[in-house]
């Protein structure tokens, strides 16, 4: 009779120990998934660079950012005819440190090469994209 008791405990405790076990992953997993913002922000960025790439014409610049991790992907993209890849990277650059005052980051680091890729649109149009990958610190 001892043993059955005793035995009868012991699955009471443990199944006691699963269900707060359970109950504290949960709450775990909730505070995880309210923890931060993990998605990747597309920004658009106005053109007020001119002077930095002026030979470039049709500039577009768009900048992937993720908050939680603060990497940025930069995407400078121009006609193929008029791009230089110096005139890219200063507007970069110019970029990135605007980007560093405004979000309240003080350095950046280079996260790979920077690549230049050349493609036509469906009109037959040849364009470059200029991509540059870096990540924010505090």
């Amino acid at each position: 009779m001892k043993k059955l008791i005793a035995l009868l405990a012991a699955v009471v405790v443990s199944a006691a120990a699963v269900v707060c076990a359970q109950t504290a992953a949960d709450a775990t997993i909730e505070n995880t998934n309210s923890y931060a913002d993990r998605t990747t922000k597309t920004i658009t960025i106005e053109d007020k660079y001119a002077d930095l790439h002026p030979s470039a014409s049709n500039v577009k610049i768009t900048l992937e950012y993720t908050p939680l991790t603060g990497e940025v992907r930069l995407y400078y993209e121009c006609l193929a005819a008029s791009y230089d890849q110096g005139e890219a990277m200063n507007t970069a650059m110019g970029v990135f440190q605007d980007f560093a005052l405004e979000n309240g980051y003080k350095h950046y680091y280079y996260r790979a090469k920077d690549k230049t890729r050349y493609y036509r649109t469906n009109n037959r149009v040849r364009m470059a994209t200029y991509s540059s990958f870096v990540y924010f610190t505090k």
